[in-house]
């Protein structure tokens, strides 16, 4: 992972948590963390390579999973605003 630091709002490790224990008891585990830790790596690389998408927050689908990371690209690195499940009913 790139030398840059990435954090989580508390809103963010919340639903992090969320998901992880969805996943365990899926049986998916594994496969989901090894997705959004390649797109975490991705983020910290190139965390401006992706468009703001509102409020100077950028989001990164991950490439297996229903999930989206919201994040914000800061002179110190990363804040993951959100990690949003996209087939959730609200």
């Amino acid at each position: 992972m790139a030398d840059k630091h990435i954090e989580f709002s508390e809103e963010a490790r919340i639903e992090f948590h969320k998901a992880k224990c969805y996943m365990e008891f899926t049986g998916k585990a594994n496969e989901f963390w090894v997705d959004v830790e390649r797109q975490l790596n991705l983020i910290a690389d190139y965390s401006e390579a992706f468009q703001v998408r509102y409020k100077n927050i950028r989001i990164v689908p991950l490439e297996r999973f229903h999930y989206t990371i919201h994040y914000v690209a800061k002179p110190y690195g990363v804040l993951v605003y959100r990690f949003l499940n996209q087939k959730q009913d609200f």
